[in-house]
């Protein structure tokens, strides 16, 4: 399942809803693999697209802590706040890629839950932007995006020494 690389065509492929009724796979198991993966990788956030899978899925948390992840099956973003603000954000597939990029500070979503109870939930600060960065891959699009020109040309520079200095490492 670790399917965390640029050249994983589902990345830029939008997912498709995860069926309840005849499931293609357990869903309780989906999240088990998606948190050890997320959890070995220091991540807190993964979508299942990442991972090669085309459901509309992703799960988000504390990679130190299992309990405080949270599944989330075929979101849908309901509101945004007026307020937003810049923040670097990496992805785990784009590994030592740090990015500026402005988002609202807080959001509401629908979803189902692990078990395909409809749930409405609120996410501010930190928790909205990884919801808002997961959900960008399951439209099928990378967090570079979101970024002005200038900060992706910053971003894109400071990647190139990142590289350079782990093939010294090396």
């Amino acid at each position: 399942m670790d399917k965390l690389s640029l050249t994983n065509e589902l990345l830029y492929t939008p997912t498709v809803n995860f069926d309840f009724y005849n499931p293609p796979v357990s869903p309780a198991e989906l999240v088990d693999a998606m948190a050890e993966l997320m959890c070995e990788k220091g991540g807190i956030g993964l979508s299942a697209n990442q991972c090669g899978l085309p459901w509309s899925v992703f799960i988000i948390g504390n990679p130190e802590n299992r309990e405080s992840i949270i599944p989330v099956f075929n979101p849908m973003i309901v509101s945004y706040s007026d307020e937003e603000e810049y923040a670097e954000e990496g992805c785990l597939s784009f590994p030592g890629y740090q990015l500026r990029v402005k988002r609202p500070t807080e959001i509401r979503i629908r979803m189902s839950t692990v078990d395909d109870k409809r749930d409405t939930a609120r996410f501010n600060g930190l928790t909205a932007r990884v919801v808002q960065h997961e959900m960008q891959h399951l439209r099928g699009e990378d967090f570079r995006k979101s970024a002005r020109r200038l900060d992706r040309e910053r971003a894109d520079n400071k990647y190139k020494q990142w590289l350079r200095r782990q093939k010294r490492a090396a």
